[in-house]
Order: structure tokens, then sequence, then C-alpha cells
């Protein structure tokens, strides 16, 4: 019986060190996002955000051809034949 009036008074106490509401206002950036992304500046959409975005891209494409070049060439040493 003295075990469930101890955790029956800590049950207010849990409910009042976990708040649902904000303690500060964060400003909703959700408008400007959108407005950016869905300008019609020419460019693809993975790279609106600037030069990390393209940079990324870059390094993406540029690992990309790298593989494809490194795999055809260990395809055509395999199948050469070993002298």
């Amino acid at each position: 019986m003295n075990r469930i009036l101890a955790i029956r008074s800590l049950v207010p106490r849990a409910g009042k060190t976990f708040s649902t509401s904000a303690r500060t206002q964060v400003e909703n950036k959700l408008k400007e996002s959108q407005s950016k992304f869905q300008a019609p500046d020419g460019n693809p959409i993975h790279l609106k955000k600037g030069g990390m975005d393209y940079a990324v891209y870059s390094m993406t494409m540029g690992l990309t051809a790298v593989g494809t070049l490194w795999s055809c060439f260990a395809l055509f040493q395999y199948a050469m034949p070993k002298k």
C-alpha cells in the first residue's frame, strides 16, 4: 500500500517536468523554403540551396564516374588471358 502511495505521489511531479508548450517561439521558415525551391530560376531542385549542394553533387558524380571506369578496367583485365 505504501508503494502505491509513493508511485502516486511521483506522477504529478513527472507531469510538471515534461511540458508540451514551447518556452520560446520558433519562427516557421517553411514558406521561405517553399518559395526558394519553387522559384523558376533554371536550377534543378537538388542544386537550389547553393554552393554546398553543388559541391556534394559534383563529388557524387565524380565518384560515380571513377567507380564506373574502375569497374570497366577491372572487367577488361579479367577478360584478358593471363600470360
